[in-house]
């Protein structure tokens, strides 16, 4: 039997709408409540129209000439690691460099740049490009883990374009390496505790296996990796989640898996550029955990500025509430992207 639910409640809100002669109208909405964290979104499925993303070249052109992360200018201004940290003071990885942050936020907190080109569309991320960027970040977190074993709480961070908070339009990734896990690895931490001492169990086993049997979230696997689409979801345009199965900490992950990802990821890629998303968040934690066993996991959210005025999608509720407001129900998310995960390429990597 289950032991996980899905919690929601429906509410209905009735008001004169003055745009058809003060007739009665009625709206509804759904609250939905996460079962491991308790993470509450507020789903609005009347809200539904996507902008599409336009860009401003002239902007994107200026952005090139003072790159700090183009191959010509790389070399000379990006900060080195401490010889005893690189010996070479920049970690490579094909066209992927890692190197510390220069404005950092963490005892260890370090970039890669993905390319050598200052800008990529979301469809011309090769496997290739993701599968070095992402092994040059895990290679600097094992070198800090033989080092200093203590700082076992990282996370391989990517915010793609300026919607998500990218302050450079040339493809990279943030690396934040601490001896404390940040307050969402925190939550996550507690729950998967609390659920194996209270049922034995592997949290994220149960939840692929009820998702798997309930079809209306579950997106499907590239190898070990499994995509879902969360129930109480982190993000506007919802939440995609990516479950490393039987493996407990990111210094466990092999190139199969890297690539694994790359592929799952470019199915994503090819779904946002046929529905105008244009920008993401992505982040993806490692499972260490003290007392209860764990996975490497990741989160996915779907970043957009809403028109004319090119406003945040961050408002009040996510801020200063800790609630999210999505406008696009998980489910109908899950019909539109799952096409996506079912075509021969995705099958030959199933170990379903």
């Amino acid at each position: 039997m289950a032991r996980i639910t899905f919690a929601k409640t429906v509410h209905h809100v009735s008001f004169l709408d003055a745009k058809e002669d003060d007739s009665r109208k009625s709206l509804s909405f759904e609250i939905r409540k996460d079962f491991l964290t308790g993470q509450v979104s507020r789903v609005l499925p009347f809200r539904r129209r996507i902008p599409e993303m336009k860009w401003d070249e002239g902007q994107l052109e200026a952005s090139r000439k003072d790159c700090p992360f183009c191959p010509e200018k790389l070399p000379t201004v990006t900060p080195r690691f401490v010889p005893e940290m690189a010996s070479e003071g920049r970690i490579r990885k094909g066209e992927a460099w890692l190197f510390p942050n220069a404005f950092p936020y963490a005892r260890h907190s370090w970039v890669v740049v993905l390319c050598r080109d200052h800008f990529l569309h979301l469809d011309q991320f090769s496997i290739d490009i993701l599968r070095d960027g992402f092994a040059v970040a895990q290679e600097g977190m094992e070198r800090v883990e033989r080092t200093e074993p203590h700082f076992r709480y990282g996370s391989i961070n990517w915010n793609y374009l300026p919607q998500s908070g990218a302050g450079l339009f040339h493809p990279h990734l943030q690396i934040v390496i601490e001896d404390v896990p940040t307050v969402s690895h925190q939550r996550v931490m507690e729950g998967l505790r609390r659920y194996e001492g209270q049922c034995g169990a592997l949290f994220w086993e149960d939840y692929v296996a009820e998702e798997k049997r309930i079809g209306e979230r579950y997106l499907g696997n590239c190898g070990k990796i499994h995509f879902l689409i969360a129930f109480s979801p982190a993000g506007i345009l919802g939440e995609i989640l990516v479950l490393f199965s039987d493996r407990s900490s990111i210094k466990e992950l092999t190139v199969t898996d890297w690539e694994d990802l790359a592929q799952g990821l470019n199915r994503v890629f090819r779904f946002f550029k046929t529905t105008h998303i244009g920008s993401f968040n992505l982040s993806i934690f490692s499972g260490n955990n003290e007392g209860a066993r764990s996975w490497v996991y990741g989160r996915l959210c779907p970043r957009i500025v809403i028109p004319p005025w090119g406003t945040s999608d961050i408002n009040y509720f996510e801020r200063l509430h800790d609630e999210v407001i999505c406008v696009i129900p998980p489910e109908e998310m899950f019909k539109n992207l799952k096409p996506y995960f079912a075509d021969r390429e995705c099958k030959s990597t199933s170990i379903c």
